[in-house]
């Protein structure tokens, strides 16, 4: 009933007497929620896995996996769908990939191929923090060299005063720009994608939920994408935004 996704859930036996699920913290919910799903609840263990996700903004790699298994097993692959992306911008596995092109395949979705590309900006984002730090460190180190050539040994310290305004400039681009991963998933069925922003323009496609289409930016309701190579525009409720409740 539930496909292939449960060979990717990771049996964490945890458990939780929690009287009152809405007063716990999230880690103990989150353990909750794995008891819950241990005994097969999976109904109720989902609505609490939502609520850390959504609410919490708070996940685990095991816990995403679950709740793409529970969609699945009730028919929405949307949301199975959604859920392993996210879980792939997380842990950069390239073993669910496989598993989402099956799923996209077998429904007729379109956007869920993955490029080299893709996977090198996955492991950027799952290094985010390293790599932010690392560029800090190294800005700091810029400026002390600077520092002592120009008072220290009197030198002028062309090299390592241009390092670090470079090194700032990255640093300034990736904590402001560096997690927009730009994807979202199509959720809700009859989608009209319009041909600008307003519900008078020419219809270009109606799509089914599950699509996944590039975003580039938002104009008061409206959303621009790009589908099959063309600039379209969708209400902004229409779409499912990966990655936000993990970044």
């Amino acid at each position: 009933m539930y496909g292939k996704i449960a060979l990717f859930v990771i049996s964490v036996s945890l458990s939780g007497g929690l009287a009152t699920i809405a007063q716990a913290m999230p880690g103990e919910q989150l353990a909750y929620a794995d008891s819950l799903f241990d005994a097969k609840k999976y109904t109720e263990s989902y609505e609490v896995y939502d609520h850390l996700l959504e609410v919490e903004k708070v996940s685990s790699s095991a816990m995403l996996l679950r709740m793409a298994f529970i969609r699945e097993g009730l028919g929405d692959y949307s949301g199975a769908l959604y859920y392993l992306n996210t879980y792939y911008l997380k842990t950069a596995d390239r073993k669910v990939l496989t598993k989402m092109e099956e799923l996209a395949e077998k429904e007729q979705l379109d956007g869920y191929e993955f490029t080299d590309f893709d996977f090198l900006r996955t492991n950027f984002y799952k290094y985010f923090d390293i790599i932010t730090y690392g560029l800090l460190a190294l800005s700091v180190l810029m400026l002390s060299l600077t520092y002592y050539q120009k008072f220290k040994r009197q030198q002028n310290p062309i090299l390592p005063a241009s390092l670090m305004v470079v090194f700032l400039g990255i640093l300034f681009y990736t904590l402001n720009f560096g997690r927009d991963y730009n994807k979202a998933i199509v959720s809700e069925s009859n989608t009209y994608l319009m041909s600008g922003p307003s519900a008078g323009a020419e219809v270009i496609d109606i799509l089914d939920k599950g699509h996944r289409i590039d975003y580039r930016d938002q104009q008061d309701v409206w959303v621009r994408v790009a589908w099959r190579d063309k600039t379209a525009f969708v209400k902004r409720d229409k779409l499912r935004y990966i990655g936000r409740s993990v970044f």
